[in-house]
């Protein structure tokens, strides 16, 4: 079929009030607002109190505390006038706020209490207050910390998470102190702070104590948490065959094409398929400079060339398929970051995050064209729970990419992989894929990150290669079943993760252990040890999912270079199909989101429209928080919906909101979610959200507009908005489908969770709404065209 360039979105432009915000009122009121005043004045007392004592330590105390609030509090937006500041906030269930204190002593707080317990019992929203409480050291216990405390004696790197209270150099100080602290209170044992790390929203350090200072530290009111430091969770290969003879002359990319930036164990830049299309490789310590030595070839030795596995994928995509035909083009360039020790590890005493933002801003910085940043690490003992806060790599993740947000950086996550553990390994073959499921199976740290892209895997479909006639089983036998390695979702605040999956191959069963070393059902990429007989290597594991991706979104950065990293998003996720054959036990809607998220992504279809699918494109957009936008699709033609076939409307929007690890009731400050619509008049859509605002409290969702004229997408409402990268698909074979053939309505909300509307007044955003019929005959994208040319554009504002 011919190619064509995608089409814009028609807008229209009105404006019209904003709609109004949620009421602010307080809870039910108090009867005994001064006895309960009272408590609350004993409970500062005991804290103001405790906060003295704490300051013979010789580390400058900072008075945190926890507030338990009853449901649909509105304590939070009078905290500075009690001199207290918001830190974060506990989910529904727990009903709670962890506050700081302008003062220790709690001075302002006291005299708004006082006025409480008093005759006149204002200020009334102190009756939301249920009691004040100390976080206890149990509080600040970390996950791993707790699967596994430390022995008494030895000193051991930890993590240790302050809370962030949006003074660096405050942070900076304290930070001073504990070392200090630490150097000072046992001379001789190389207790101290290794490093740090000072965000926006996160501040985390890395620290050598034992068991006993640990227990002090525990009782620290601004350590938010202490745990155990991260591990990277790596595959192992095995070794593919082809002789450097069968090698053709291999060109440079172009010279605009875009680049990949991996961040990994390095990459083996001597290898002759990688060469070429290098860009530049460095490496990136520790502070010290001690652990992370050598040059930024692949120092990997454990797991034989982790970063030059992921790095040959990132730049050709499918190897298999250029063995095949002895064809190999790179279109993209790669950017290496090594953060490993020849082992594959990091480094005790220096944090990760550090390590991270020194590469991505080096290379960002020297290079615009490095517009992706492929990770396929992670902490397989950070598994995400439902309920939950972010894990703190990935919030730093989502940090990076919103601080350079004017980069325009597509950041591309692995899943991670899950070892299923059983009595016996046969149980593998008998449990598949319901084991996927499973809690222990969840998604890792980080790739529960909002504003990337997080990838599972599938499965090849492929048996044995070393013994294609013996009884040896492969798990997942039939081509895109989930890999039986792979992870599922969802992510945080319920948001769907992975958003796609890829090819990231299989494992044979043979008898009762697991076959890794039989390139049958795995991955081809390239060998870091390349002198020999071997160019290439077999891999498996969502760590070889995730370049795919990434190569897919490099070359359409390639072909839209102004694009921002909002529409490649949205480009790439309306792409992405779930497979039409997957196992029986996952054809429920929520399964098959939780393992597949929006599906399998396809270059072609992201790059460009045909002549019975068209894609229509809206990108660079802002919307003003707390209101809505609305946009008209062409009418639908005839031959669309008489033609018998499949017909598909799909629309994708992506935006890229400030986030906060520390809030339990939104880990997003802002959400976006879309509706569509058809057989309403504009007119009476815009009178709807017009009448609209004169309901108090009202949600979006309730605009009397009539279920019948809103098209249902899937994954509904409910499930997609939660998310950073939102797809709603309706697909219909009816031939007779209600239709006025007259326009389509698409509206877009832009809604306020914690941000301050005056620092974040809008949100930017990207569209791309997908009109396909199965019929290749059926020419839509000419008939569509013609009638946006014919169009007027206007916008509706709210």
């Amino acid at each position: 079929m011919t190619n064509y360039e995608h089409l814009p979105l028609p807008k229209v432009e009105i404006e019209l009030p904003r709609r109004p915000r949620r009421g602010g009122g307080g809870s039910n009121k108090r009867s005994d607002r001064s006895s309960h005043g009272s408590l609350l004045l004993t409970q500062v007392s005991s804290l103001s109190k405790d906060i003295e004592e704490k300051e013979h330590l010789g580390i400058n105390p900072k008075l945190i505390f926890k507030i338990k609030v009853r449901e649909n509090d509105s304590l939070e937006n009078h905290l500075p006038s009690l001199g207290l500041n918001l830190l974060a906030k506990e989910p529904k269930e727990k009903q709670a706020i962890v506050v700081f204190a302008d003062d220790n002593r709690l001075t302002e707080f006291q005299k708004k209490l006082e006025s409480y317990a008093g005759t006149d019992g204002s200020p009334g929203y102190l009756d939301d207050i249920k009691e004040l409480v100390p976080l206890e050291p149990e509080d600040r216990i970390g996950a791993l910390l707790k699967r596994d405390p430390l022995e008494p004696g030895s000193v051991i790197p930890l993590d240790m998470e302050l809370w962030h209270t949006g003074n660096k150099k405050e942070l900076q100080s304290y930070i001073d102190e504990v070392d200090n602290f630490l150097r000072d209170i046992q001379l001789g044992l190389g207790m101290r702070v290794s490093d740090r790390y000072i965000g926006e929203y996160i501040c985390n350090v890395r620290i050598l104590v034992n068991s006993d200072i640990l227990e002090l530290l525990l009782q620290e009111y601004q350590v938010k948490e202490i745990d155990r430091r991260p591990k990277p969770a790596f595959e192992s290969p095995a070794e593919y065959n082809i002789p450097v003879s069968d090698l053709p002359e291999i060109s440079s990319p172009p010279e605009e094409a875009t680049g990949i930036l991996v961040i990994d164990s390095g990459v083996q830049r001597g290898h002759p398929l990688i060469g070429p299309a290098l860009g530049d490789a460095d490496v990136f310590p520790d502070r010290q400079h001690q652990f992370v030595t050598g040059g930024p070839d692949d120092g990997d030795t454990w797991t034989g060339g982790h970063g030059t596995g992921v790095s040959g994928i990132a730049i050709y995509g499918d190897l298999a398929e250029g063995i095949k035909n002895r064809l190999f083009q790179p279109q993209v360039w790669l950017f290496s970051a090594r953060v490993t020790n020849q082992n594959n590890e990091y480094q005790e005493e220096s944090l990760l995050e550090n390590q991270l933002e020194d590469a991505i801003d080096y290379f960002v910085s020297n290079y615009s064209n490095c517009k992706v940043i492929n990770i396929s690490l992670g902490n397989s003992d950070l598994i995400y729970q439902e309920g939950e806060k972010q894990f703190r790599l990935a919030a730093t993740i989502d940090e990076i990419a919103y601080r350079l947000q004017d980069k325009n950086l597509v950041f591309v996550l692995s899943a991670g992989n899950f070892w299923y553990d059983s009595d016996s390994r046969e149980l593998i073959h008998k449990d598949y894929p319901d084991y996927l499921l499973k809690e222990e199976a969840r998604i890792i740290d980080p790739a529960t990150a909002a504003i990337a892209l997080t990838v599972g895997s599938l499965s090849m479909g492929k048996g044995s290669y070393k013994y294609p006639n013996d009884a040896r089983i492969a798990i997942a036998k039939v081509e895109k079943y989930p890999s039986p390695f792979t992870r599922s979702g969802f992510g945080v605040d319920g948001m769907i993760k992975p958003d796609l999956v890829e090819f990231g191959g299989g494992f044979i069963l043979d008898r009762d252990r697991i076959d890794h070393n039989d390139w049958g059902p795995a991955i081809i990429t390239l060998n870091k040890n390349f002198q020999g007989s071997s160019l290439f290597k077999a891999y498996v594991g969502t760590s070889f999912s995730a370049p795919r991706v990434a190569n897919l979104a490099a070359k359409l950065f390639t072909k839209f270079p102004n694009a921002s990293s909002n529409l490649i998003r949205s480009l790439i996720a309306d792409s992405a199909q779930i497979p039409t054959n997957i196992p029986s036990s996952l054809d429920q809607d929520l399964s098959k989101q939780k393992i597949y998220g929006y599906g399998q992504p396809n270059f072609e279809k992201a790059a460009y429209s045909t002549e019975n699918q068209v894609l229509l494109l809206e990108d660079h957009q802002s919307l003003p928080v707390g209101r809505y936008c609305i946009y008209e699709v062409p009418a639908l033609p005839r031959e669309f919906v008489e033609t018998k076939g499949t017909k598909t409307l799909s629309v994708t929007l992506a935006f890229d909101p400030p986030t906060r690890h520390t809030r339990g009731d939104s880990y997003l400050g802002i959400t976006m979610e879309f509706h569509l619509f058809k057989n309403v008049a504009k007119e009476k859509l815009t009178q709807a959200f017009t009448d609209a605002k004169k309901i108090d409290d009202s949600d979006f969702t309730e605009i009397p507009i009539g279920d019948l004229t809103k098209i249902k997408l899937l994954p509904n409402l409910t499930t997609r908005k939660k998310g950073t990268l939102q797809k709603g698909q309706h697909q219909f074979t009816s031939l007779n489908w209600k239709y006025d053939y007259k326009p389509l309505y698409l509206v877009v909300a832009c809604n306020k969770k914690w941000v301050d509307p005056e620092k974040n007044p809008s949100q930017r955003y990207a569209l791309v709404v997908s009109i396909a019929h199965s019929d290749p005959k059926v020419d839509l994208y000419n008939q569509i065209k013609l009638k946006i040319q014919g169009q007027a554009s206007e916008r509706i504002r709210f």
